[in-house]
């Protein structure tokens, strides 16, 4: 076991790092340029093997796999819990401390790190659903441009058959969103094909799907954003992680519930969708009844349908982790 720890606090120009012994003995400090070639040499003299660890944020993949490669084990912090650990007194240089600290003390809040595949997987779906926000916006645009005209017309625009009748009005402005808005539309498909050549067979996608209300992206969707459903020992477990469980406050004899937890906001939101439409293909089934219960006690569908996501959270987890497709009632 290495006799030192390394804490990162990167941004895009420059990384403070912090080197520091087991006993909390600052060993090294240095501001260095954020690329490849100033870490390597600012980890230079530490032990092959010893923790390295850095927040989570967007651009933080290549230099996970940068520090694996140089034989290190990357520690991914989980940002807001590692704020609440830390010192008021924020700095740069206090960031990366604090960041050595939590390593050597074992009590640094980490995050799940996807393999390479699932995270360029989990980037090409949020990919298409900018690519179809934004459509939606083309699509806006369009009907906002012919009501400024008092052009009345009925037609979809999702469909070739409705963007051609739209072109044919020869409103200048019309004609290339209609343009721009087929591209964004053979992108999209584009994307779709892909992912259905390569995950289409893929077993926990396909045991998503038998669950009524979940089609093909969606599955796709639930398997990258979850990854690997063993890392949940139970479905309470994934339902926290989608941010589904209220929050309980508890004060002596006292306890109340809040909002829900922070979770996985692109997970919370799929289930509350996929939710949506099971209750819809399924009006008689035991999640429907839970709806309309949820509906009676809230008094509105917005909050009963979180309900339900809950409710099948449980039935996703049991479906991926038994390998038994899902059962109509």
């Amino acid at each position: 076991m290495s006799d030192v720890v390394v804490g990162l606090d990167v941004h895009l120009k420059n990384t403070q790092g912090t080197i520091m012994k087991l006993n909390g003995e600052i060993v090294k400090q240095e501001k260095f340029t954020t690329c490849k070639e100033s870490l390597k040499q600012f980890l230079g003299d530490v032990p092959i093997g010893s923790k390295v660890a850095l927040e989570s944020l967007g651009f933080c993949w290549p230099w996970i796999d940068y520090i694996e490669k140089l034989g290190y084990e990357a520690l991914l912090a989980n940002p807001v819990k590692a704020k609440c650990r830390a010192e008021d007194v924020k700095t740069d240089k206090v960031d990366s401390e604090v960041l050595a600290h939590l390593t050597r003390m074992d009590w640094l809040p980490t995050c799940y790190v996807p393999n390479s595949e699932l995270r360029w997987l989990r980037s090409l779906l949020r990919h298409r659903a900018f690519r179809k926000k934004m459509s939606t916006a083309l699509k806006n645009r369009t009907r906002s441009e012919m009501s400024k005209r008092d052009i009345r017309l009925n037609v979809n625009l999702g469909t070739k058959k409705g963007r051609k009748a739209t072109a044919s009005l020869d409103v200048f402005e019309v004609v290339q969103n209609i343009q721009l808005l087929e591209a964004l539309e053979k992108q999209t498909r584009d994307i779709e094909a892909m992912l259905r050549r390569k995950y289409g067979r893929l077993e926990p996608v396909q045991l998503l799907m038998t669950v009524p209300g979940i089609g093909f992206l969606s599955a796709v969707t639930l398997y990258a954003e979850i990854c690997d459903v063993k890392r949940f020992s139970g479905p309470e477990k994934l339902a926290h992680y989608a941010g589904l469980v209220p929050s309980v406050h508890q004060s002596a004899d006292h306890a109340w519930m809040g909002r829900e937890t922070k979770g996985n906001k692109w997970l919370k939101w799929l289930m509350i969708e996929v939710s949506w439409a099971h209750v819809h293909f399924c009006p008689e089934g035991r999640l429907a009844r839970v709806f309309e219960a949820a509906c009676r006690r809230k008094g509105n569908s917005k909050d009963a349908i979180k309900v339900v996501a809950r409710k099948l959270v449980n039935v996703v987890w049991a479906v991926w982790t038994y390998g038994q497709p899902f059962m109509v009632e």
